[in-house]
């Protein structure tokens, strides 16, 4: 399950909308739906004793209730790809949050645990050095055609080729690996995770993905703020061994650097572009890539139809506003309403409510990546069930239990 989360390729490809796919974790689903029934009653037991746990079963079981809204109007409107897929993405989120579940239940053996991580950490290292060689052109494309004309040839390794893909797995990742790294109580292997962190913090600037940029600049300033000592040694080393690997490799600075130019300081070359764009659009609508007309789209059609608001108009039903808004919180209303919303912010902080004083390094990561991730969802709904995205929920899951099971272990 975890390799799936890192592994987004097709196993299996059909066509009922053009190019569809299903991928390890579809398969791996089904094998976790029956578990789940099978030990049902323990399993709910378990999930009651967890308070994140139980509040994303809430959100769950809402949106899978909310789906109902979704059969109505499909039918009505004679939609019925557009529901089987709005099915297909409810699946991903039980299948999503069920993996969650089990790696709860599993991370409890304290051998278990650190199997995983050290398994992360491999995974880690080994997208970093497949996105690098990739840039250096050792390896192509590795997605389909119709992939690479729709994101423009974008070299993501075995990520989806939606640039957020790649940027956020990697900005999670250095958020969790950092985590580790602070905290003593926890054995690794320093050497590799100071590895797997310099490969990270090289791809994350490949992504391209600017709100994944805004992600770690909060998050960065949040480990500033509460552990100053700390963050100026992490900067030291961080800086030297990011140095390391573009001595090496003098042709990824010129892919940083194009990259960096082509989606950010090319519209703040000057302090005369800032006067000129603030004068016309603003600096953020030129570098919002269109988000905030869909934004506003999305707000008039909130105001012209304010029934929708409380409850919403069903999970995953697009039919008559388009495409997503590329804000998680106007979707969510937009779908599930309100309620939907209140329910899946409630989810989130959760993780803030959690006791982490003995673990100092694992309340710096957990807590900043929910920071990080609450004012980056205003650009994007890269913790949702969208098709672009694959499995950046279930992995973003993942490493909140990685981030808890030790502090569940020390009580």
């Amino acid at each position: 399950m975890l390799f799936s989360y890192f592994y987004n390729l097709p196993v299996f490809s059909y066509s009922v909308t053009g190019e569809n796919e299903l991928r390890l974790y579809d398969f791996l689903g089904i094998y976790l739906f029956f578990q789940y029934f099978h030990h049902l009653p323990k399993i709910s037991i378990e999930i009651s004793k967890v308070l994140f746990l139980k509040r994303f079963q809430t959100f769950v079981l809402y949106c899978s209730v909310s789906v109902i809204i979704t059969i109505l109007v499909a039918v009505y409107k004679e939609r019925f790809i557009s529901l089987a897929q709005s099915f297909l993405y409810l699946y991903h989120l039980w299948v999503f949050y069920l993996g969650g579940v089990f790696f709860y239940i599993y991370l409890k053996d304290k051998n278990r645990y650190y199997k995983i991580l050290r398994f992360i950490v491999i995974l880690i290292i080994l997208e970093g050095v497949l996105v690098l060689l990739q840039n250096l052109k050792l390896i192509p494309f590795l997605w389909s055609e119709a992939y690479g004309v729709s994101y423009h040839w974008f070299l993501s390794g075995t990520f989806g080729p939606n640039k957020i893909v790649l940027g956020m797995s990697m900005l999670i990742s250095i958020v969790f690996l950092i985590g580790v790294m602070n905290e003593p109580r926890i054995e690794k292997n320093r050497i590799l995770i100071y590895v797997a962190i310099g490969l990270a913090s090289v791809t994350l600037l490949l992504s391209g993905s600017r709100t994944t940029y805004v992600g770690i600049i909060f998050f960065l300033l949040y480990f500033f703020l509460t552990q100053t000592g700390r963050f100026i040694v992490f900067v030291i080393i961080g800086t030297f061994l990011f140095g390391v690997v573009l001595l090496f490799t003098p042709t990824i600075v010129d892919r940083i650097s194009e990259t960096l130019e082509n989606r950010v300081t090319y519209a703040m070359e000057d302090p005369g572009d800032v006067i000129q764009y603030r004068e016309s659009r603003g600096v953020y609508d030129e570098l919002s890539a269109g988000r905030v007309e869909l934004h506003m789209k999305y707000v008039e059609y909130l105001l012209n139809h304010p029934y929708v608001i409380p409850f919403g108009r069903g999970f995953m039903n697009r039919m008559g506003v388009g495409n997503s808004a590329h804000n998680m919180y106007l979707s969510l209303i937009s779908e599930v309403g309100i309620l939907g919303l209140i329910l899946f912010i409630r989810w989130l902080l959760s993780f803030m409510l959690i006791s982490k004083g003995k673990m100092p390094g694992l309340q710096l990561a957990l807590n900043g990546l929910i920071i990080a991730m609450m004012v980056t969802l205003y650009f994007g709904e890269h913790l949702y069930v969208y098709r672009p995205l694959f499995a950046l929920l279930g992995y973003f899951i993942l490493i909140c239990i990685m981030l808890t099971i030790p502090l569940r272990n020390t009580k």
